[in-house]
């Protein structure tokens, strides 16, 4: 057999063995790897429902909480409307609070035109009271007085419709359908595929899906006996056996070909190329070919060398990128999920973003609220480039892209991105939005790569990849503090509520004590409030506890607190006023509401108050004492015959102003 016969073979051999190789790997794998991708996909998606699931229960368990305590807070005509003020403010659908014998307190909203009781609510938090009916994610809460008497249960409820499904499946990035008992309630598929894929809704997922047809879909339970079912496409490989074999033989048919036409034309230099080739196939990139003439195989030899060289340095630089990648996630995902600090939240993100695509620089803005303007949170590497701390809604790069909450890519100037006045400067910009389902929440831009050379398209795929988690987490913050300012506020006169008053006088006493300050306090009452109620209804009323809310903040310096103590009474604390202070204050509040009528609700009505004035440390040294002897003199005043203060005195008596 001569030489040329056996080069010839054993080229043959050589690109035939793993072409073969790779069809059997590649039969058997790509089934496999395509059932395995559609298993991930599902998981994703399945994992993305329950986390909207989870969130939604822990929006309703927070609205059934804040309902609970505005019951508990508020009495008279003003609890009746807790329900409307929850409902109101678009935290839930539906709310209802019954006492302990199922009467109703107080109600507001419906779900799909019912008013359902507290039973037939259940509750997405394990809670057990009855098996529910209704397609709904809800919640419920005990009520009590703050003496701890039982008042009923707070529910509140949110619809899992046709609405509810296409947000889950935005979410999910993946059809869903739901279902109650076994039978659908809403789906984004047709009523046939809904109807196939019911009965996988009647359990929770088991691992790796279930297989409906050409599909694979699986079950995430988001409130009792309603099942959120997830699908995905499987891929048909019915036709990749023939296909392989087919490439197989065209493959084998042309190497024969090839290799007797090098057979020819090389003898050693091929044989050390296809050693050299192996060795770099096996994973050792040192391998080098000496290089013994200027020909053909010369520059074969030449060019193998540097690409093992260009192979070593990617191969570096691969793996420095992946550690680096590897450390930004591993420390944006540890504080997206441990801190409800925006500043830190926002850094940590725009740094993953400036390392994961190689910018120079890069800004984190906030949309404000009421679409005021983006509000500049974090920045990176911005020195020497302007950079204002607030950017116009829908101006420039960032409030373009905060308006269509599309992303944008290209050259400044050139690309018609054209930034706004404060915006910083740069050639190139690669921004995109923080959205959730909510809508946009703030933007990330980064400008420059550090290497010279442009964003690609796959940089706004890695900001985007991650963007949406960031912005999850950025829409949780956001709503721990609303919660936080609900939690002290009141709802009707934005005044602090009991809770914050609570926690300030208890605050001022301690530091009046502290520095030997006097301090003092304004009980207010309005005279003959319930026949403002009786007379003009309660929508009337909240108008004239908003008015006197108004009028008390002009008459107080910025130091003095005002806050509503409940019902038609308020209070105001005066830090550093001693009993002449506390009794001027308390002679222009009664002045400034006497002074021109109220105008509610298209009518003029002359209301009045009746104050009692305390002063720490000589009505009380505790904050119970301090506000027992404002009270007293309150009522005292009233008994005097209203429109006017009384203040304390240390003896018990009371003494007239």
């Amino acid at each position: 057999m001569t030489l040329r016969v056996r080069l010839a073979l054993a080229f043959l051999v050589i690109v035939a063995a793993p072409l073969v190789a790779a069809a059997i790997i590649v039969g058997r794998g790509v089934p496999h790897a395509l059932d395995t991708s559609a298993a991930n996909r599902l998981a994703a998606s399945v994992a993305a429902a329950a986390d909207w699931a989870q969130q939604t229960c822990g929006r309703v368990r927070l609205a059934a909480e804040i309902l609970a305590r505005e019951t508990t807070a508020l009495t008279g005509p003003a609890r009746a409307e807790t329900a409307s003020d929850v409902v109101g403010r678009g935290l839930v659908d539906y709310a209802i609070v019954e006492q302990p014998g199922g009467r109703v307190i107080t109600q507001a909203g419906t779900i799909n035109g019912r008013h359902p009781t507290v039973h037939q609510l259940g509750s997405c938090t394990g809670k057990v009271v009855s098996a529910p009916t209704l397609a709904v994610i809800a919640d419920f809460v005990d009520v009590r007085t703050t003496a701890g008497v039982p008042l009923g249960r707070a529910a509140v409820a949110l619809p899992l419709n046709n609405e509810a499904a296409r947000v889950i499946a935005h979410a999910a990035d993946a059809p869903v359908t739901l279902v109650l008992g076994g039978q659908v309630v809403a789906s984004t598929q047709s009523a046939a595929q809904a109807r196939v894929l019911a009965p996988v809704g009647t359990h929770t997922a088991r691992a790796g899906g279930v297989t409906v047809g050409d599909r694979l879909a699986a079950a995430v339970q988001a409130a009792p006996s309603v099942f959120i079912v997830v699908s995905v496409h499987k891929t048909s490989v019915h036709r990749l056996g023939l296909l392989l074999f087919a490439v197989l033989v065209a493959a084998v048919l042309l190497s024969g070909l090839i290799g007797a036409w090098l057979a020819r034309l090389t003898t050693r230099p091929l044989s050390e190329l296809s050693e050299a080739a192996a060795r770099v196939a096996g994973g050792d990139l040192d391998t080098k070919i000496d290089i013994r003439s200027r020909d053909e195989v010369g520059q074969l030899a030449t060019a193998f060398n540097e690409m093992t060289r260009e192979l070593r340095g990617y191969v570096r630089e691969v793996e420095a990128s992946r550690d680096q990648l590897r450390d930004a996630f591993d420390r944006l995902g540890d504080t997206l999920s441990g801190t409800h600090d925006l500043g830190r939240i926002l850094t940590v993100v725009l740094d993953t973003a400036v390392d994961g695509v190689g910018a120079s620089a890069g800004a984190a803005y906030v949309l404000q609220s009421g679409r005021e303007g983006l509000q500049l949170r974090a920045s990176h590497g911005l020195e020497g480039r302007v950079a204002a701390t607030r950017i116009p809604y829908a101006d420039g790069i960032a409030g373009g892209v905060a308006k269509s909450g599309q992303a944008l890519l290209g050259h400044v100037g050139a690309d018609g991105l054209e930034p706004a006045e404060g915006e910083p400067r740069a050639e190139e910009v690669l921004a995109v939005p923080l959205r959730t389902g909510s809508g946009v929440l703030g933007v990330i831009c980064l400008y420059d790569r550090t290497d010279g050379r442009p964003f690609q398209a796959s940089d706004v795929e890695t900001i985007r990849s991650f963007a949406g988690q960031a912005a999850v987490a950025l829409d949780n913050v956001l709503l721990h503090q609303e919660a936080q300012l609900l939690s002290v506020t009141d709802a009707l006169t934005g005044l602090g509520n009991y809770r914050s008053f609570e926690q300030i006088l208890a605050r001022e006493i301690e530091r009046a004590t502290r520095f030997s300050r006097s301090l003092g306090l304004l009980m207010i009452d309005l005279d003959r409030f319930k026949t403002v109620n009786d007379e003009h209804g309660h929508q009337v009323g909240n108008d004239v506890l908003v008015e006197v809310a108004d009028r008390l903040r002009a008459e107080v310096r910025e130091v003095d607190v005002v806050a509503r103590y409940g019902g038609e009474e308020f209070v105001v604390v005066l830090p550093e006023s001693d009993a002449d202070g506390a009794g001027h204050t308390a002679d222009r509040i009664c002045a400034a509401m006497r002074r021109e009528p109220f105008r509610a609700g298209g009518h003029g009505l002359n209301v009045t108050v009746s104050i009692g004035v305390a002063v720490f440390p000589g009505h009380g040294q505790h904050a119970v004492d301090l506000v027992r002897a404002a009270d007293q003199a309150m009522y005292a005043a009233k008994t005097a015959g209203r429109d006017q203060w009384r203040l304390a005195a240390d003896s018990g008596r009371l003494a007239a102003r």
